[in-house]
C-alpha cells in the first residue's frame, strides 16, 4: 500500500501543471529570516470567527539540498503548511480542497474537536477524494500549540510534507519580542538522486523511518535573525516519522513554559529538551549571545532501543550532534519585552485515581515484523469502552525493547507516573507522550469529550502497521 501511494504521489507531482521544480515560493513569506511568521489569511472579518482556505497538492519543495523533491506534497504550496492562528473560543472554519491524486483526511492533533471533525471517521470510510472539498468546522476550547496533518497513510504523506502548526492564543498572553513556531522534521533521501527514498522496507516498517536531512520549518539551512536582548518564545513540534529530537541551543538556556496542551503552572529551566514524534513544547529563550555571532540549534542522537539495542538500530545522521538551524545576531542590542506567563489551565492530579479505565499492552515481534496493542493489530484491537466526565486512570505497558510515543485523540490527560516514579518536572496537559522500553506509564484524564476516538503509536510506520485502536468515551 505504501509503495503504490509513494508512486502515485511521485507521478502526480511530475504531471501536475502547478508543480515547480524550485524552492518553496511561499517559504520566505511564511517563515522569513526575521524572527516571526505569517499565518493563513483570515477570510472572515468578524470577531470570534477564523475562516481559511487550505489546499493539498503535489509540490516539489526543496529541503535545503538544492534539489526539489518531485514526490513532495504540500498545504498551500508550503512545507510546513501555513500557520493556522486563532484565539481560545474562536469558531474555526477550514475550507479544505484535495488537489492530490490520493484520498485524504485531516487530523487536528491535540485539539479537542468533535469526532466527525477529527479525521478518523473520514479515514475509516468517507475520505476527501481527489478533486473533492470538505469543510472542517470546530470551536477552540484549549489554548496552546498544536499541529495538523494528514491521517491516511501517514508514514508517506507526512514524510512528503503534509503538516502545519496551529497557534491558539489565550487571554492574558502578552507577546514576546518574537513568537516563532519551529516544526522539526527529517526526510530520508536517496543519496544518489536526493529524492525521497521508497518507504516500504520491512526493517523500516518495524524500526521507523529515520531521515538523512534534519529540517526546521522545511529546510536544513534555516537562519533566523536575532538582536541581543530580545525574548523569544519558541513553539517546538516534532513532525518526524520516527525520530526523537534531543535539542539544545549553543550557549543559551531554555525556560520550558508549556507542553502539548498549554502553559505550565511552574516553568523550569534546562539546557535541552526531548520531543517524541507528535509532541510539542514551548520554551522561552533570552537572546544573551554576542552581537554579530551565530549560534546553532543542535540535535543529539536519541537511541530508540534499550541498552544494547544499538546493535540493530542505525541512524543515518550518525552518533553525535547535528546542526538544525542557526540564530544569527545582528550588531545591535535592545531592551527586550521580557516574558509574561499567561494564566495556566493545568491538571491537579498528583497520582493515579481509583477508577482504572484500561491497561494497554504494547508489543513487537522482531522476528515476525509485527507491532501490536493488546495482542492485536488494527482494526482487530478490542474496543476500549469508558464512561465520560469521570476522572479515569489509564496504564500503558511497553513490553518491547523500543520507545513508543503514544497519542490519544479527543481528550487530554496528565502523565502521573513513569516506571513507578512521578515525573521530575511539572506536568501540563498532554495528548502525546513517550513510553520507554520495558516501562509502564500511568496517565489520568477527565474524559470530558465524549465520542469514539483513535489512539496509536506516533511512530508513523507503526501506526500504519496496526499499532492503533479505538476508545469509546460514553455519556453519563
Amino acid at each position: 500500500m505504501r509503495t503504490s501511494l509513494w508512486l502515485l504521489a511521485s507521478m502526480a507531482c511530475d504531471a501536475a501543471p502547478d508543480v515547480r521544480d524550485s524552492a518553496n515560493d511561499t517559504d520566505a513569506t511564511l517563515f522569513p529570516e526575521a524572527c516571526s511568521y505569517t499565518p493563513m489569511p483570515d477570510l472572515d472579518p468578524a470577531e470570534g470567527v477564523v475562516q481559511v482556505e487550505l489546499r493539498a497538492s503535489a509540490f516539489a519543495w526543496d529541503p535545503g539540498t538544492g534539489v526539489p523533491l518531485r514526490a513532495g506534497l504540500a498545504f498551500n504550496e508550503s512545507v510546513p503548511g501555513p500557520v493556522l492562528e486563532a484565539t481560545l473560543g474562536d469558531r474555526v472554519l477550514v475550507h479544505f480542497t484535495n488537489d492530490t491524486a490520493i484520498d485524504m483526511s485531516l487530523h487536528w492533533h491535540g485539539l479537542r474537536v468533535t469526532p466527525e471533525m477529527d479525521g478518523i471517521q473520514q479515514m475509516m470510510g468517507d475520505p476527501v477524494s481527489p478533486g473533492e472539498s470538505f469543510d472542517y468546522e470546530f470551536t477552540l476550547v484549549d489554548g496552546g500549540f498544536y499541529w495538523f496533518h494528514t491521517h491516511m497513510d501517514t508514514a508517506t504523506t507526512i514524510e512528503a510534507g503534509l503538516y502545519a502548526p496551529i497557534i491558539v492564543h489565550v487571554p492574558g498572553e502578552v507577546a514576546p519580542d518574537c513568537d516563532l513556531p519551529v516544526v522539526l522534521d527529517d526526510v530520508l533521501l536517496d543519496q544518489d538522486t536526493l529524492q525521497l527514498a521508497p518507504p516500504d522496507t520491512d526493517m523500516m516498517q518495524l524500526m521507523g523511518r529515520l531521515g538523512t536531512v534534519l529540517m526546521a520549518n522545511g529546510r536544513r539551512d534555516r537562519e533566523v535573525q536575532w538582536t541581543a536582548g530580545q525574548t523569544t518564545l519558541l513553539r517546538l513540534v516534532n513532525a518526524s516519522n520516527a525520530r526523537y529530537w534531543d535539542i539544545r541551543l549553543e550557549e543559551h538556556t531554555f525556560t520550558v513554559v508549556g507542553s502539548d496542551g498549554g502553559f505550565l503552572a511552574e516553568p523550569y529551566t534546562t539546557d535541552h529538551v526531548v520531543l517524541a514524534p507528535g509532541e510539542r513544547t514551548m520554551v522561552v529563550v533570552q537572546a544573551t549571545g554576542t552581537p554579530g555571532s551565530t549560534y546553532r540549534l543542535m540535535n543529539r542522537r536519541f537511541q530508540l532501543h534499550e541498552e544494547g539495542g544499538d546493535m540493530i538500530e542505525y541512524d543515518p545522521m550518525g552518533e553525535g550532534e547535528n546542526p538544525v538551524m542557526s540564530f544569527v545576531y545582528d550588531d545591535a542590542t535592545v531592551t527586550g519585552a521580557g516574558w509574561t506567563q499567561p494564566m495556566p489551565d493545568v491538571p491537579t492530579w498528583t497520582g493515579a485515581v481509583a477508577n482504572l479505565g484500561h491497561r494497554w499492552l504494547l508489543e513487537e515481534d522482531m522476528m515476525g515484523g509485527t507491532v501490536t496493542i493488546d495482542g492485536e493489530s488494527f482494526p482487530n484491537v478490542p474496543l476500549v469502552e469508558v464512561m465520560a466526565n469521570m476522572d479515569t486512570t489509564f496504564e500503558v505497558e511497553n513490553d518491547s525493547e523500543m520507545h513508543h510515543p503514544f497519542h490519544i485523540h479527543g481528550n487530554r490527560f496528565q502523565v502521573v507516573d513513569v516506571g513507578g516514579v512521578p515525573p521530575a518536572q511539572a506536568q501540563g496537559w498532554k495528548d502525546t507522550f513517550d513510553i520507554p522500553p520495558r516501562t509502564t506509564v500511568t496517565i489520568v484524564s477527565k474524559l470530558d469529550n465524549p465520542g469514539e476516538w483513535m489512539y496509536h503509536c506516533h511512530i508513523l510506520e507503526h501506526a500504519d502497521e496496526g499499532m492503533a485502536g479505538m476508545m469509546m468515551v460514553g455519556g453519563m
